[in-house]
């Protein structure tokens, strides 16, 4: 499943690229976490690479995901929805370990899909809200502003705990759950059609 990951984070465009960004993700760090987690082998990949159960599973709610939304095919944002799905493994642990929430992820991936215009109409029940291309890239602008911030944060709070300032260290704490609470906003503005602050005028 780890390679699915890395695929999708390989891909530049569509809706599994829009909202992996959201979360500031890169191949760069996926390439990274998957081989802390795997390690990296040192013989010769073969030509043919048979599928895990798990990743044939992986597949199987791909397809699923596309027959709810009334696809005939089968994209990265499926692909993603399908992986989003599972409840264990490599792929989904390096998610939730980089930060990404799969519940929230997969309301992003299909109002991502949403936007893109690709979708055919879909039974009342997997109806969502739409939102403008704008407001997703202004979303996933500020997201990825907040990543960096919240790294800074992290460390900031380390240092001071390591340097013995718990005042400090509580200060970047309130500030790390600040951003926390701002990056959920966002994603729930996403959802309901609130309005997403422009990156330019997002506090610091």
């Amino acid at each position: 499943m780890e390679h699915l990951l890395l695929g999708l984070l390989h891909d530049d465009t569509g809706p599994a690229d829009a909202v992996l960004g959201s979360y500031g993700l890169t191949l760069a760090d996926g390439r990274s976490a998957v081989v802390a987690a795997v390690g990296a082998s040192e013989h010769t990949t073969p030509r043919h690479i048979p599928f895990t159960p798990r990743a044939k599973k992986v597949l199987q709610k791909s397809l699923r995901a596309a027959q709810r939304l009334h696809h005939t095919f089968i994209g990265p944002g499926h692909l993603l929805l399908g992986l989003l799905d599972e409840d264990e493994g490599v792929a989904v642990d390096i998610l939730v370990r980089l930060g990404v929430d799969p519940e929230e992820a997969g309301r992003r991936v299909l109002a991502a899909i949403a936007a893109t215009g690709a979708t055919q109409e879909a039974p009342p029940s997997e109806t969502t809200y739409s939102p403008p291309r704008a407001a997703i890239t202004r979303a996933n602008a500020r997201t990825r502003e907040i990543a960096g911030q919240l790294s800074q944060a992290r460390a900031a709070k380390d240092a001071a705990i390591d340097a013995g300032d718990f005042t400090a260290a509580t200060a970047m704490r309130e500030r790390e759950k600040a951003l926390l609470a701002e990056r959920a906003q966002i994603a729930a503005d996403l959802q309901t059609g609130g309005e997403t602050p422009s990156p330019s005028t997002s506090p610091e």
